[in-house]
């Protein structure tokens, strides 16, 4: 019986399921699209990946269906309404819910912070010249606001059906949609702020995992004003104190036979 389940496809999903690898833990891995299910499953052998958004209550069905103990939680940062779901879910449910959080980096000096994304587009609207967003495809109709977006506006985003299509619906001509999958390089960033001609770029504080440092760098060399949009806060621990976490709940008696064995085999064989 597999007791732990793990949302994520982020960069920290695939770290903690390498380390569930090591400490042979086996886990239902729950992901919002099929391009994240071929990353996890290309790597992974100790777990099922589950593909799909889902509601509260669907999450709580499927957690009393397998006999959850533990949810990790490693959505990305601002996946805020996820995150609401998994926690009502487990509350719900009585399983025991695990935040892994990013590291908070100091902020940038030469960049501009919004408490979100509508504040973001109130700055924008004010300035003229060219914007290059990377903020992904949820929030791209906020930006429609902005004068002249159709001529103004560049979104770098996933090359995803889905994600091109709610950028076609919002009214970005297809021409200013960059798909592209990263991690990017500062020197990529560059490039692509030169091909759009930005005078703006528009960034989530997404840690080093994100890509945050790479955008803010090109953004400096080239002049170009930084947007960041703030995440929201919240509690959790770090993917480098999991593994201790882990360990302990193992021991606790709350996971099943199988997976509580290979973890004292693994403790005491450190």
């Amino acid at each position: 019986m597999k007791r732990l389940m793990l949302f994520g496809g982020t960069t920290e999903g695939k770290q903690i399921i390498e380390l569930l690898e090591m400490l042979g833990m086996e886990c239902y891995v729950s992901v919002a699209t099929a391009y994240g299910s071929k990353v996890i499953e290309k790597d992974c052998s100790c777990c099922q990946v589950i593909v799909g958004r889902k509601n509260a209550l669907q999450i709580e069905d499927f957690l009393r269906q397998k006999g959850i103990a533990l949810v990790i939680d490693a959505t990305h940062p601002y996946a805020v309404e996820v995150t609401k779901n998994v926690k009502d879910a487990c509350r719900a449910c009585g399983a025991d819910y695990l935040r892994i959080v990013r590291t908070q980096d100091a902020k940038w000096e030469h960049a501009v912070y919004c408490s979100d994304m509508e504040q973001a587009a109130q700055v924008l609207c004010q300035h003229e010249g060219n914007v290059l967003l990377t903020t992904g495809s949820k929030d791209l109709a906020v930006f429609t606001r902005i004068p002249d977006f159709q001529n103004r506006v560049y979104a770098r985003i996933l090359p995803l059906e889905q994600s091109v299509k709610t950028a076609l619906d919002a009214g970005y001509p297809q021409e200013h949609l960059i798909c592209e999958k990263g991690p990017f390089s500062k020197q990529q960033n560059m490039d692509l702020l030169k091909q759009c001609n930005a005078r703006f770029l528009v960034t989530k504080d997404s840690g080093d995992a994100g890509g945050f440092l790479a955008k803010a760098q090109a953004a400096d060399a080239l002049g170009v004003s930084l947007l960041v949009v703030e995440r929201p806060w919240e509690t959790g621990i770090l993917v480098a104190q999991l593994e201790q976490y882990l360990r302990e709940y193992a021991l606790s008696g709350r996971l099943d036979g199988t997976v509580e064995a290979e973890a004292v085999k693994t403790e005491e064989t450190k």
